[in-house]
């Protein structure tokens, strides 16, 4: 009987042990994901890695460098910001991760005197189709760069949120038509817009810390001194690309 309770035991030690294992590894897995520096790994380490890929070093160490290859490629890129979204998504549904949301993330610091401190980003659902929709517009307006696709994204995210376009698929009508006048639209989209999307409407990650509507190049609005975006409010410009929120 003794021999039985030994044996009964030593397995049950065994499978604690092992387990104990699994737990630990995982963790050093995980923790291998922490770009930030924070102990956790969740959304505010997407934006860590963007901004870097960004070229904003500010925040980044040598640490960090080491484990943002994702992917394993060899490279830092676009493609590991995915695969960290991609990392974060599966563990959100298996019930592990620290969470998905970015409202308080923002790419971009603005002045002092820009920012919203009562703005936080929210997230929108999206259709498969309505998804694709909003890609391609992304795409067309500033898919050359992954921050300016995260600009667009944001003010398209915000006039829907806010109610200046009720309908995804009528983004490229006019404001009189219900829409807001994208003209920018391409059919292939690349990492730049589908993770742009991702991380402003499936997270709510923002580009800036200030709702925005509306944009236009400088060369527009040096073109047309008393254009009409003059006439709103100013919050900021990325790259050639000048953002504004309304007055009301």
């Amino acid at each position: 009987m003794n021999k039985k309770i030994n044996k009964f035991v030593s397995c049950v030690l065994a499978v604690t042990l092992f387990m104990s294992l699994l737990t630990v590894t995982a963790f050093a897995a995980e923790s291998n994901y922490d770009l930030n520096g924070d102990g956790k790994v969740s959304v505010s380490d997407v934006t860590a890695l963007q901004l870097r890929i960004s070229g904003n070093r500010s925040n980044w160490t040598d640490a960090y460098e080491k484990r943002a290859d994702i992917n394993g490629d060899g490279k830092i890129d676009i493609n590991d910001v995915t695969a960290l979204q991609n990392i974060l998504m599966n563990a959100s549904s298996g019930g592990t991760s620290s969470g998905a949301s970015a409202a308080n993330s923002f790419l971009i610091k603005l002045p002092s005197n820009k920012i919203d401190s009562s703005y936080k980003g929210r997230t929108y659902k999206l259709s498969d189709k309505e998804r694709a929709y909003i890609e391609k517009i992304v795409m067309g307006e500033f898919g050359t760069s992954y921050a300016g696709s995260v600009f667009i994204a944001q003010c398209i995210r915000d006039a829907l949120v806010y109610g200046y376009c009720k309908n995804p698929m009528d983004l490229r009508k006019s404001s009189a038509n219900g829409g807001m006048g994208y003209d920018g639209y391409r059919e292939n989209v690349n990492a730049n817009a589908k993770n742009a999307v991702s991380y402003v409407f499936d997270n709510g990650g923002n580009a800036v810390q200030h709702r925005i509507l509306v944009m236009c190049t400088d060369e527009y609005y040096n073109a047309y001194p008393n254009n009409w975006h003059s006439t709103q409010n100013y919050i900021t410009k990325y790259e050639n690309v000048l953002f504004f929120d309304y007055w009301n």
